[in-house]
């Protein structure tokens, strides 16, 4: 009697044996996490004797029950190092008012329920913050988002997720840079990024000097150059990123904070210089003003002008005054052929001086 073995196959490739002795077949998705299962699940059932395929079973498909569209979309995750992983999601498109998700992951038989959820301006959850998460970035992580309202069933999202390859993972900048002379050669030496045990073949340096020169560096984390002397002031920052057979995330981490060696007695930085243009600056507005006040420049310059004499307006109110004082016989009476004249300046004739 020939030997027989029963398979399901689940989603077209992923191949388990069937424990004949048991009338029902379970699978925790959990132990693999090869694939996802939001979207349908397929299975089918295979019988083998050998290498050699003698039965193909009806192929059943498992939908989640829930209303469509329901389930949380768009999931991503933003990992700072090793510390922070800020993982994010959107509502449903048809989602009910009232519904709630939760997050949970997996990897290697543990889970990790979600710390600290961030809610949208309606309450709901829509992403979660892990501290410190202890999970491993560079193996796959099965991600689980389950939805809950009082109104309907909601469905539930699954991916599996690989953090390194996926996510973004911003590294932080490289720490306890060191320059030290070594003849006559400067050398540069830092530590990678803090993120578990990532070789030193994953990171690629961008290293600036005195704002002149950038040298990139991969593998390795030193860097000696002989165009700098001892008496000369060195400036240096230093980041990094991924190397691309590392992460699909290609960007640059911050800078370092600089690290300086030499002498800079006879040399300031930008910061210095601001500062003393400042002082200078406000000395000579100081200078300015107290010069001005001590030889009154200012009334030089911008003289006041005069007021009117009084007297001149004492004078034209007494002749307003007398010539009120007229009866109209006393003012002559003008002819046609006289011509109207008007007196556009009034001088005052002395009195005579007698001898």
């Amino acid at each position: 009697m020939e030997e027989l073995q029963y398979n399901v196959d689940l989603q077209s490739g992923h191949l388990e044996k069937l424990n004949v002795s048991r009338c029902s077949f379970e699978y925790d998705i959990h132990k693999s996490i090869e694939f996802i299962v939001h979207k349908g699940l397929s299975v089918e059932l295979q019988v083998c004797s050998g290498s050699k395929l003698l039965y193909i079973g009806k192929q059943l498909t498992y939908m989640p029950e829930g209303k469509n569209n329901s389930a949380a979309e768009n999931f991503a995750c933003v990992i700072y190092n090793v510390y922070i992983m800020n993982c994010s999601w959107t509502v449903g498109k048809e989602a009910p008012e009232d519904v709630q998700y939760s997050l949970v992951l997996w990897q290697k038989k543990k889970n990790i329920d979600c710390q600290q959820y961030r809610c949208d301006s309606f309450g709901r959850q829509v992403g979660c913050v892990f501290n410190h998460p202890n999970i491993n970035y560079g193996s796959k992580v099965y991600v689980e988002v389950r939805g809950l309202s009082n109104q309907t069933s909601v469905q539930f999202f699954d991916k599996v997720y690989w953090p390194i390859e996926d996510g973004k993972v911003i590294l932080d900048p490289p720490s306890n840079i060191t320059l030290t002379y070594r003849s006559d050669d400067l050398e540069i030496k830092w530590e990678k990024p803090e993120i578990q045990s990532e070789p030193d073949s994953c990171f690629m340096y961008n290293i600036n000097i005195n704002n002149k020169e950038e040298v990139n560096i991969s593998e390795k984390n030193i860097y000696i150059t002989p165009k700098y002397h001892q008496n000369e002031r060195i400036y240096v920052t230093i980041r990094v990123k991924w190397n691309e057979d590392c992460s699909k995330y290609q960007e640059w981490s911050a800078w370092s904070k600089p690290y300086i060696i030499g002498d800079d007695s006879t040399q300031l930085t930008p910061h210095h210089i601001l500062i003393v243009i400042g002082v200078g600056t406000a000395i000579i507005l100081i200078v300015i003003v107290l010069v001005c006040y001590r030889f009154r420049i200012w009334k030089k310059l911008f003289p006041q002008v005069p007021k009117p004499s009084m007297k001149l307006f004492e004078q034209v109110e007494e002749n307003q005054k007398a010539g009120q004082k007229m009866s109209a016989a006393e003012i002559p009476l003008m002819t046609k052929d006289e011509e109207e004249f008007t007196c556009s300046n009034v001088t005052e004739i002395p009195e005579t001086i007698s001898f």
